[in-house]
């Protein structure tokens, strides 16, 4: 007998859900049943990913948002016309300046996406995750944060955070029976990436950054969301607390 969609049912929100990693993670929780809302800041992307949900015969509803709005973030959250949410997948995310290019500017934008939009959406949202039978909050953080990476000063602090908030989130809410987890990608094969390498952030190919790496590949969007919607469905019922490297054992 066939299974049943993981997420059939129920709703999950998605920031930064209109490209890369995010993307894939937003079109495998609708495949797998669930109303997604995207929550993007790049409106032609947004209107792609949702025709191409559409198509597959997948629920979505698409919000143009950006998470580095202080002032905005709240009142957009707070707004939402969803009483439930049973999935929280905060993507969204800035690479920061690399190297000691890094000002106060550089440093504030970055730590506003990467920890205070995540915290102060779910601070917000809390009510709408308790409404829920067993709430599912990932947050997309990296191996940056895990472990030393030369020359990622801002990034890896930021992530680092993220990673810590996340673990204290965890055992905040379990009592209310909701897990938090936060994956925590390594060289993955996006758009993203592939800029880096060309301007210099990233040093090597992406066959160079493969030869490196235990598995002999970069990881792909594909890895990410399958680990996502492993996280965001009942699989993984008694997880919570996580940091969680997909990053083909390259931290082992």
């Amino acid at each position: 007998m066939a299974s049943s969609p993981q997420l059939s049912g129920r709703t999950a929100l998605v920031t930064g859900g209109a490209s890369g990693m995010g993307r894939a993670a937003s079109e495998l929780f609708a495949a797998n049943g669930a109303l997604v809302i995207i929550a993007d800041r790049d409106e032609a992307a947004l209107a792609e990913t949702a025709a191409s949900i559409t198509a597959a015969g997948g629920s979505v509803e698409i919000h143009i948002v950006d998470v580095g709005d202080q002032a905005g973030l709240g009142p957009w959250a707070d707004g939402l016309d969803h009483e439930v949410i049973d999935v929280f997948l905060n993507h969204a995310g800035l690479p920061g300046t690399g190297g000691w290019k890094w000002d106060a500017e550089d440093w504030n934008q970055t730590m506003v996406v990467n920890v205070w939009a995540p915290m102060e959406l779910t601070k917000r949202l809390m009510p709408r995750f308790k409404a829920a039978e067993s709430a599912s909050l990932i947050y997309t953080a990296s191996t940056a944060g895990l472990r030393p990476v030369p020359g990622m000063f801002t990034y890896a602090a930021s992530k680092a955070a993220l990673i810590q908030f996340v673990k204290s989130l965890a055992v905040s809410v379990a009592p209310h029976g909701i897990r938090a987890n936060a994956i925590c990608p390594g060289a993955t094969d996006t758009p993203a990436l592939r800029r880096d390498i060309e301007d210099g952030t990233v040093r090597g190919t992406l066959e160079q950054i493969a030869a490196h790496n235990p598995m002999r590949r970069v990881g792909t969007v594909d890895d990410v969301a399958g680990t996502a919607l492993f996280l965001a469905s009942d699989a993984s019922a008694y997880l919570t607390g996580l940091a969680i490297p997909i990053d083909g054992g390259a931290s082992a």
